[in-house]
């Protein structure tokens, strides 16, 4: 009966992405662009804690190209950020779907003056405004904006998103675009990753996993295992005409013959985001910057793109025999690659496995008291089952470093981690933040001080130490001399221990709007622009950090 149903699922679900796709070819949607669609990003690359949800659309390297709407509808969202996508215009169209255009260069000028008439009334550069159906409208064709870098952008480029209606499905663009792209070229795999599960696996005599490379397209290591393994790669697709990497579609796992697993991520939410934790190798990825996709779930992972046997993609090795592993990777385009190697079965004995002093289980609420340190992870928040060993790194004078887990444990949403402050720490409560410390410094992951302890969300559970941010934030002029001439006044904001929170700048006396880029740490007026007249003017910049530590430059400006 189970298994009757489990085939009804599958029907269902597949009818369901037939369905979906066919409706999605049936739009109508034009390209973007006037000239040849080229990718720099496919939707659903691996990203740290999130897919991409988009494409990006290259622009010829340069910025300026208008962009086109591809279907009618009318803008129903404008945004600007110091990060993120930058610029970015979101339009709800007449056929349910919603499109995003990011990292734009300019808008409309309509647009363009709402956004700015809102900045200069709220006095601030960051705006989000939700338009009216009458505001904007847009037909299929019509220039939207011009294509540029702004946001956390590296180059020019349009990222572009295909969402339903109330923004929150995403959905891959190549379901549009696909007979618009040439692709005749097959993802490749450069390593396989083996993993014992812990207790229960053995590969060549060691509980530990084990990465295999791949050599002119054959795997080059030979495998012994025994009891419950699983199976990871690392893999890559290419396009015709672009020398970029891609994510890969589709990762089929089969063993003697048998599908165990399988993955298409041709749709998400946003709340599957981080989800992506689970799917990936999240300890190597952390290590070693490598991403390596497990072909089975080790705990849970409702990720939607994911499907799996009744051992979640888990292989049995029992019998001391060969075991032919095949993986397919396929693009949209349906090119493949196939991989096979043997996998021996022998057995061996279970290792021991490591100790820990604390564990927590991903089915129920967990609550952890240590020394100073209470953690909370609500119930479902873990992937699997964590085996902790919690410990006090150092000897700090003013506060210790609490090491939660020995690895990166990734949460779904989060958790609560508070710590407690020392007397010394005590007297600056209100410049205290929490820190991760990670191998190349850390980052701070804010706080709230309570009583004599500082409390705050984490997301992963890791090292982290109580800090203090006493020290405003840095305002440095960027080539003064050439402001008049150039007609831009330039600073390089930085804080060497929390955040920039906002900002501010004024030309004797008046709000004058300065754009902020958080990818080079910019902060910039366009005196011709913001109208700022000829003549000397009395400049002033504020700028605050996370702490609240602030910084008030004043200089003359001769324009």
């Amino acid at each position: 009966m189970k298994g009757m149903v489990r085939i009804l699922l599958f029907v269902l679900i597949f009818m369901s992405a037939v369905f979906d796709v066919s409706a999605q070819k049936n739009v109508g949607f034009v390209e973007p662009f006037d000239f040849q669609l080229l990718l720099s990003g496919n939707f659903g690359e691996l990203r740290s804690n999130h897919f991409h949800a988009g494409v990006d659309f290259k622009t010829q390297g340069v910025v300026g190209k208008p962009i086109r709407s591809v279907s009618d509808g009318y803008i129903c969202r404008v945004r600007v950020q110091s990060g993120g996508y930058g610029r970015a215009l979101y339009v709800m169209h007449d056929n349910g779907y919603m499109t995003v255009y990011g990292h734009l260069h300019a808008f409309p000028d309509g647009v363009a003056k709402r956004v700015r008439d809102c900045q200069y009334m709220n006095e601030t550069f960051e705006v989000d405004l939700d338009l009216s159906p009458s505001d904007f409208p847009v037909r299929k064709g019509e220039i939207l904006a011009w294509a540029g870098n702004s946001g956390y952008s590296f180059g020019p480029h349009l990222h572009f998103e295909v969402r339903d209606s109330t923004g929150n499905e995403l959905y891959d663009p190549m379901a549009f675009y696909k007979t618009k792209l040439r692709d005749t070229v097959a993802p490749r795999a450069s390593a396989f990753s083996v993993y014992p599960l812990r207790g229960e696996g053995v590969v060549d005599g060691k509980g530990e996993s084990k990465v295999c490379k791949v050599v002119n397209g054959v795997v080059a290591d030979s495998l012994e295992a025994w009891g419950m393994i699983g199976f990871g790669v690392k893999a890559q697709d290419y396009m015709n005409d672009t020398h970029n990497k891609y994510g890969v579609y589709s990762i089929r796992l089969v063993v003697d013959g048998v599908e165990r697993f399988c993955s298409k991520l041709a749709n998400f939410s946003f709340d599957e985001n981080r989800l992506i934790n689970a799917w990936v190798d999240y300890e190597r990825y952390m290590n070693t910057g490598e991403w390596y996709q497990k072909m089975y779930i080790p705990g849970v992972n409702p990720l939607r793109a994911l499907q799996v046997d009744s051992l979640n993609g888990v292989i049995c090795i029992d019998e001391e025999r060969p075991y032919c592993i095949e993986c397919h990777l396929s693009d949209y385009h349906d090119n493949t690659t196939i991989y096979k190697f043997i996998v021996n079965g022998r057995k061996m004995p279970q290792p021991e496995a490591k100790p820990y002093t604390h564990v927590l289980y991903r089915g129920v609420e967990n609550n952890v008291e240590f020394l100073g340190m209470k953690l909370y992870v609500p119930k479902g928040e873990l992937f699997e089952d964590a085996f902790l060993n919690i410990r006090m790194n150092g000897d700090k004078a003013f506060s210790e470093c609490y090491d939660i887990g020995g690895m990166a444990y990734p949460l779904w949403h989060g958790g609560e981690l508070s710590l407690r402050v020392n007397d010394s720490l005590a007297v600056h409560s209100s410049k205290l933040y929490m820190k991760r410390v990670t191998k190349k410094g850390g980052y701070s992951v804010g706080g709230k001080y309570d009583c004599g302890w500082l409390t705050a969300d984490i997301n992963i559970l890791g090292c982290y130490e109580i800090a203090v941010d006493t020290v405003p934030p840095r305002v440095l002029p960027v080539k003064e001399n050439a402001w008049a001439r150039n007609r831009r006044v330039v600073f390089r904001v930085a804080d060497g221990h929390t955040s920039i929170k906002s900002f501010k700048g004024y030309i004797d006396g008046e709000f004058v709007l300065f754009e902020y880029s958080s990818k080079n740490s910019l902060l910039t007026l366009d005196l011709k622009k913001e109208r700022v007249a000829r003549g000397k003017h009395k400049l002033k910049v504020v700028v605050v950090d996370a702490c609240g530590n602030e910084t008030v430059l004043e200089k003359d400006l001769k324009y």
